[in-house]
Order: C-alpha cells, then sequence, then structure tokens
C-alpha cells in the first residue's frame, strides 16, 4: 500500500474516533450538569479534554511515522499507550484534589471517552486490515532454490 493512502488511513481513523467523541459530548456534560451542576460540568468537560487530547496526539503521532517502518509503527503504538495511561493517572490525580471538579463527573466522562476511542479503533481497524499492512514479501529470496532429492536406500 503507497504511504500516503497509509497516512490517509491513519487521519480517518483518529478524526472519525474524535467525531464519535464529539458526539456523545454533548449528552454527557448535560446529564453531569443536570446531575451535579457547574463542578459536573466541570468534571465531565475536564474528563472528554483529556481523552481527546491524548487520543489526538497518540494519533497525530502514530500518522507522523507510519511511513517509516511497520517496527517504528509498532513501537510508537505500544510505547504510546503506556504515555497516556500514566498521563491520565497524572491528570486525574491532580484533578481529583480540586474542589470544582465532581469526581464522579469526571470518572464517568473519562472511561466513557476512553471506551468510545477505543470501540471506534476497534471497529475501524476490523475494517481496515490494510492499516498496519506488512510486505511480507521483503525479506524472501526472489529465487526458489533446486530441492535436492536423497538417494534411494
Amino acid at each position: 500500500m503507497p504511504h500516503a493512502e497509509r497516512r490517509v488511513e491513519e487521519w480517518r481513523l483518529s478524526t472519525g474516533a474524535l467525531r464519535a467523541l464529539g458526539w456523545t459530548a454533548v449528552p454527557v456534560v448535560g446529564g453531569a450538569t443536570w446531575l451535579a451542576g457547574l463542578p459536573g460540568l466541570a468534571g465531565a468537560a475536564a474528563g472528554l479534554a483529556l481523552v481527546t487530547v491524548l487520543f489526538a496526539g497518540a494519533a497525530a503521532l502514530l500518522a507522523m511515522v507510519v511511513d517509516r517502518s511497520p517496527t517504528t509503527a509498532l513501537t510508537v503504538l505500544v510505547m504510546g499507550l503506556g504515555v497516556r495511561l500514566l498521563a491520565y493517572v497524572a491528570v486525574l490525580t491532580a484533578l481529583d484534589a480540586q474542589g470544582w471538579v465532581h469526581r464522579p463527573s469526571l470518572a464517568a466522562a473519562t472511561g466513557l471517552g476512553v471506551a468510545i476511542t477505543l470501540a471506534y479503533e476497534l471497529r475501524l481497524l476490523a475494517r481496515m486490515p490494510r492499516l498496519f499492512w506488512i510486505d511480507a514479501d521483503t525479506d524472501r529470496p526472489r529465487a526458489v532454490p533446486n530441492a535436492t532429492r536423497s538417494q534411494l536406500l
């Protein structure tokens, strides 16, 4: 698959997941506001903003390195997941101590946002198996050596 086509699919993956996240922001933030007032709005908005920033950053980084090599892209995927998990823990811990944030709204919105982006990614990846296409013929020799037969005993 040409590199440009692969990059288009990477951007399609990230923009689609962010669009799905955007569609859910209105009911999530609205529901949190209805249930907990202004702190609920702050908590839900902060949780969804955190998911959006970390997901978009990881997707942009992956789209930039996908042309280098499948190994580089896979390394960025795995390391990016670890970094994102650490960032979630750090930011959620810092926001947890803030009085203006409704903790249940923050936790629910963040969890829902992660679930939505992950579900969209998995659905799209299942429909685009060539997204992480690897050329299996690269290291394969072009000519097949002549087969040798052992002598009959």
